[in-house]
C-alpha cells in the first residue's frame, strides 16, 4: 500500500513543530498523551500547562484554561443544539437527509478502498506492483466489506 503514503503529509510536527511554536522535546508530551482517548484535546490541556510555564500561576491552572479553551465552544454548542435536535430528528425529512449522507460516506469509503484496489500494491518481488484483481480473495474481501456497511 506504498500509494497511500503518498497522500498523506503534514502532522504536529510540521504544522507545530516546524514554525517553532512548541519545540520537539515539548512536543514528546504527544506520545504519552495519545494514550489516552482524544488525543488532540489532551495535547491542547499539555500545552496550556506549557504557555505559561515559567509564570507566576501554578501549572495546573494554566492546564484547566487551555481545558476551557478546547471543551468550552464543544460542549456549549452541544447544550445550545441539543434541543432543537430533540424536535429535528423526528422529521420525516432529516430522517432522510441522514440516510442519504450516510449511504455517501459509505459510497466514499468504498471507491477510496476500489481505488487503491484498482491501482495496485507494491511488494519486494513485483517492484511496479500487480493489480489486486489477480487474486479474486480480495474481491470477495471487498465485496462483504460493502455489503456489511451499507
Amino acid at each position: 500500500m506504498y500509494l497511500a503514503g503518498t497522500i498523506i503529509f503534514g502532522g504536529g510536527p510540521v504544522y507545530v513543530v516546524g514554525p517553532g511554536w512548541v519545540s520537539s522535546r515539548d512536543f514528546l508530551g504527544l506520545a504519552i498523551i495519545q494514550a489516552f482517548p482524544g488525543p488532540n484535546f489532551n495535547f491542547a490541556v499539555y500545552l496550556g500547562a506549557l504557555v505559561l510555564q515559567r509564570s507566576r500561576f501554578p501549572t495546573i491552572f494554566d492546564a484547566f484554561l487551555g481545558f476551557l479553551g478546547i471543551f468550552f465552544p464543544g460542549v456549549t454548542l452541544g447544550v445550545a443544539v441539543q434541543n432543537f435536535w430533540r424536535v429535528l430528528r423526528r422529521k420525516r425529512w432529516v430522517v432522510d437527509l441522514l440516510r442519504g449522507v450516510n449511504a455517501i460516506a459509505v459510497g466514499l469509503v468504498f471507491m477510496a478502498v476500489y481505488r487503491l484496489w484498482e491501482i495496485s500494491y507494491l511488494t519486494p518481488e513485483a517492484s511496479r506492483g500487480h493489480s489486486l484483481a489477480i487474486e479474486p480473495w480480495w474481491v470477495v474481501v471487498a465485496a462483504v466489506t460493502y455489503a456489511e456497511s451499507a
